[in-house]
């Protein structure tokens, strides 16, 4: 294949041609027009446009609309990232992929709707998208990357034709297609959720979105992976199901299980009641995240017998003043304590060992107890 890159612009645009066995097509690679309507032709002297390219209408505040051409196939990366005025678009049936970033941080675009020919979405196409509140799948998408949605505040339902082979959607949540892996939670989605009974695996970055409606979770038995849920702020409740061999919940708060008793402490629900806790004599590990940004914990009182504290554990608990560290503990793993800014006092024993940057952002006193 051939590059021929055309230096002039034509109507506003600048374009590639490309050659492939005797064929030309065009690539747009750049507008620099005033028209808030833009109309991309459907070809350029004769030769079909079939690529809008990297970056072309880059943080192009002035457009508010975009006619695409019959022939497109694909919309290159950051194509249309910060394109903040841009409030609807009607993609061309024949369009194969939407390239990473493409419409991120589109912040007007409220209404997508997606060809029948789309195969493939990669990461981040419609990043805080934050006027989106449906989305339909269609029937041969085959890739949905990580974080295509990520900061789409107000997305509520996704749905997803059921003549697609590889995803699924119950409930406005995204599946795949044997409904054994939940794939995405939409943010705006209200109230508590119960994950279906097929499910052993929530992917990493289902709930990694500010799920600021949810308010309780409940799990199946047989669910083995499980992902954060330290940015769901409203979040008080997660029921753990009575039979699992690896999760337990007491009192709303999610733990790890091992031979049978309640080893790790998981998730301590943020919006969850109450000003003290006390975590439970079984728990040896305070796993990552556990209390991440429990803004209303006053009182945390941790047992003998606890070992470990992980990364980012206690991080943004603004309401902790002091913290008493239990002589059985071993090892406190990064930024465990950061923007705790109310957190004057932690009495620890000189045999704990600490990670890299394991105290960053604590600026309080330590007291060693021995």
């Amino acid at each position: 294949m051939a590059k021929v890159e055309v230096t002039n612009r034509i109507e506003d645009f600048r374009i590639e041609l490309l050659e492939s066995e005797g064929s030309f097509t065009v690539t747009i690679c750049d507008y620099s027009g005033d028209f808030k309507e833009v109309v991309v032709p459907d070809n350029i002297g004769g030769i079909p446009v079939t690529v809008i390219g990297d970056m072309a209408f880059y943080r192009n505040e002035n457009i508010t609309s975009v006619k695409f051409p019959e022939a497109l196939v694909s919309i290159g990366s950051l194509a249309f990232v910060g394109c903040t005025n841009l409030t609807c678009i009607n993609l061309p049936e024949g369009l194969v992929t939407i390239e990473s970033g493409a419409f991120e941080d589109c912040s007007s675009l409220a209404d997508i709707k997606l060809p029948e020919s789309l195969i493939s979405i990669e990461y981040s196409a419609f990043e805080n998208c934050e006027k989106l509140t449906k989305i339909i799948i269609p029937k041969n998408a085959v890739l949905i990357s990580e974080s295509v949605f990520d900061k789409c505040c107000n997305l509520k339902e996704i749905i997803v034709d059921e003549q697609n082979p590889y995803f699924a959607s119950d409930n406005g949540v995204l599946f795949d297609k044997k409904r054994t892996t939940l794939i995405f939670y939409p943010p705006a989605k209200e109230g508590d959720y119960t994950v279906p009974d097929s499910i052993n695996t929530i992917a990493y970055s289902a709930f990694e979105n500010e799920c600021s409606e949810l308010t309780g979770l409940s799990f199946p038995k047989d669910l083995y992976m499980i992902s954060s849920f330290h940015n769901c702020k409203q979040l008080r409740n997660i029921i753990a199901h009575e039979n699992s061999k690896l999760w337990g919940s007491i009192g709303g708060v999610l733990f790890q299980k091992d031979k049978g008793k309640e080893d790790g402490l998981f998730c301590y629900p943020q919006g969850k009641d109450g000003t003290n806790y006390t975590v439970p004599d079984s728990v040896t590990w305070i796993r990552d995240y556990a209390f991440y940004n429990c803004k209303n914990l006053t009182t945390i009182t941790l047992p003998e017998g606890l070992e470990r504290i992980g990364e980012k554990a206690f991080y943004g608990c603004e309401g902790l003043t002091v913290l008493t560290l239990p002589v059985s503990l071993e090892y406190i793993d990064e930024g465990a304590f950061q923007e705790c800014p109310n957190l004057k006092t932690i009495t620890l024993s000189k045999n704990t060992k600490m990670g890299h940057k394991a105290l960053d952002g604590f600026s309080g006193k330590l007291i060693y107890r021995d």
